[in-house]
């Protein structure tokens, strides 16, 4: 099962998480010395909680969560700052801090949270942004939370990378192998842990520990961005139509935060609701540049969804012909074919010039072919569309040579997921790490047979993480990129399911994630699930056509038994490469 970075993921009540088992705890440990992070000004030391006396050595922090509206003590007055923090405690916090709502999601992703738990809303969108993940299905509420894990917790929702793993080397219970040190280096490279004595990441945190932990996270991660203040101010030519990249849509469950910087740690100064058009001015990272009341504002890229679906200047995929428009040219078509191509998305508009200025002639549906007999600038071809010859946006065709094997010479990058001490998920006497692998490598196989020069993210039990994952398919000016994954949610739970990205290439990753789930199932005997867009984050980045899938259950025994089988690893490798090859040659 793959992983979801904080941010990148609203599915509305789906919840596309069929939570796993092991990501190895998501983990790192912290010994938490008073470091000096806060000045007067951003905490005033008070009386709130008559348990958090004057000097105690996490006042600042305590105070500091309470005012942004993080944390908050108990009926009685009191923080209780010694006591053990919960998992569900920890996920309200974290949400809190992130500036996420609750999500009431249809049906519980854990078996042993159901929605009238009192914190079902925050551990479900925890969950839904990978802060937090189960255990074989359950979360364990109730139970204590390790220093390893909230560590975890923190780094992964406010700092994108990890240092060298050498940065935390200075802890005397951490060894240069420990599975959770590049977190433990992220946090100490920040400065948010003091590199002295031990972290002791196996023991409870207490809730004064993991408000300073996230308090001086939140307080970094502002700082780092200029204090919410990262770009001078616009003049108005800044603003002028020339300069705006693309128009964009608001596609968000709750009021979208605009904020004034790119990151969560950024104050928010507006919300956006579902619907709203924005103009697109830049991005960074993840976070999409607008113009909020006559200054920059930022806003999170998952959340918005482009209107034209393309960076071109015209959406040609929504008018409807005007009454009585007859205009085509000759049925004669003039020329010769340069390309085969194949529409991927449905309604496009055949125009009478390469234009939106042309009248409508017809509209063709996604996976029609055509021929093209010209490209008219950029962004137009002429084509034969059966009836008679026209012009259609080129941004929503797929063209290969006539004639041509368009699998061969592609580079693609074919990504095992997990790996190492990232065992991902389990079940049934199967781990998925193994699965993945075993799979990868046979596709590898096949698809060098075809002429396709092969990346792959890893072929061995080694672990990298998934910026890693997303830097190789783009230092390889990938044609593709084919993450493989397998799945584990409740017993009942069953079947193959392909998800694709909207950010980059969102009909083509559409078109090869539904080739393939259609051979995954019909070849390995798997139900069809569903092909679905997803906000994983190997996925969300990659700017070729992407597609994860997710093989079967491990955690569903016909799923498993399936698996199991000796020749499973051929049969769900030959069923990926025929989808690949079916997407490219038609």
């Amino acid at each position: 099962m793959p992983h979801i970075r904080p941010n990148y993921l609203r599915e509305g009540d789906l919840v596309i998480f069929y939570k796993k088992v092991t990501y190895s705890m998501m983990a790192a440990a912290l010994s938490f010395s008073v470091i000096p992070v806060f000045s007067a000004e951003q905490a005033e030391a008070s009386d709130r909680y008559a348990d958090v006396d004057n000097g105690y050595w996490a006042e600042e922090e305590i105070e500091y969560l309470t005012e942004q509206g993080v944390a908050d003590g108990d009926a009685s007055g009191d923080y209780r700052p010694e006591q053990p923090l919960t998992r569900a405690q920890a996920s309200i916090m974290m949400t809190n801090a992130l500036g996420e709502g609750a999500l009431n999601a249809s049906s519980p992703t854990f078996s042993d949270v159901d929605s009238s738990f009192w914190a079902y809303g925050s551990i479900e969108k925890a969950a839904e942004l990978d802060i937090f993940q189960g255990n074989n299905g359950s979360f364990n509420p109730n139970g204590e939370i390790e220093k390893a894990q909230v560590a975890a917790v923190v780094s992964r929702a406010f700092f994108d990378q990890a240092a060298e793993p050498d940065t935390a080397g200075s802890f005397s219970d951490i060894d240069s192998d420990f599975w959770a040190q590049e977190y433990i280096a992220t946090l100490a490279d920040q400065g948010i842990v003091q590199e002295s004595g031990s972290f002791d990441p196996n023991d409870s945190a207490t809730r004064a520990e993991f408000s300073a932990y996230l308090a001086r996270a939140m307080e970094e991660t502002m700082q780092s961005s200029g204090n919410g203040n990262p770009s001078s101010s616009p003049d108005e030519e800044d603003f002028s139509d020339e300069n705006v990249m693309y128009e964009g849509e608001v596609d968000a469950d709750t009021p979208l935060n605009v904020r004034t910087g790119p990151g969560t740690g950024n104050q928010a100064v507006n919300q956006l609701s579902d619907g709203t058009n924005v103009d697109i001015y830049g991005r960074d990272g993840d976070w999409l540049k607008i113009e909020n009341a006559g200054d920059w504002g930022y806003i999170h890229g998952a959340y918005v969804t482009t209107v034209d679906n393309s960076d071109s200047e015209e959406d040609d995929t929504s008018e409807t012909p005007d009454e009585g428009t007859n205009e085509s040219p000759s049925d004669d078509v003039q020329g010769s074919i340069i390309s085969a191509a194949k529409v991927t998305v449905d309604d496009l508009n055949v125009r009478t010039e390469g234009s939106t200025d042309g009248d409508i002639i017809t509209k063709l549906q996604s996976g029609d072919t055509v021929d093209v007999y010209e490209h008219t600038g950029e962004n137009w071809a002429r084509i034969d569309y059966g009836s008679g010859e026209g012009y259609v946006h080129r941004h929503y065709l797929q063209e290969k040579e006539p004639g041509a094997d368009a699998l061969e010479d592609r580079t693609i990058v074919i990504d095992a997921g997990h790996g190492d001490h990232d065992n991902g998920a389990s079940g049934n006497g199967l781990i998925e790490k193994e699965v993945n692998l075993d799979v990868a490598l046979e596709v590898e196989e096949r698809l060098e047979e075809a002429g396709v020069d092969v990346v792959m993210t890893r072929d061995d039990d080694t672990f990298l993480g998934l910026n890693e994952r997303v830097d190789v398919a783009e230092s390889v000016d990938a044609d593709a990129f084919v993450s493989i994954h397998s799945n584990a949610y409740k017993q009942s739970a069953h079947g193959t399911e392909a998800f694709y990205n909207g950010s980059h290439k969102a009909s083509e990753s559409r078109a090869l994630a539904s080739s393939i789930q259609q051979e995954l199932v019909k070849q390995t005997d798997m139900t069809d699930r569903r092909v679905a867009d997803a906000g994983f984050v190997v996925i969300e980045n990659t700017t070729m056509p992407s597609s994860l899938v997710e093989l079967g259950f491990l955690t569903n025994p016909s799923d498993a038994a399936r698996m199991k089988k000796a020749g499973y690893p051929d049969k769900a490798a030959g069923a990926i490469f025929d989808g690949i090859d079916n997407y490219y040659n038609w």
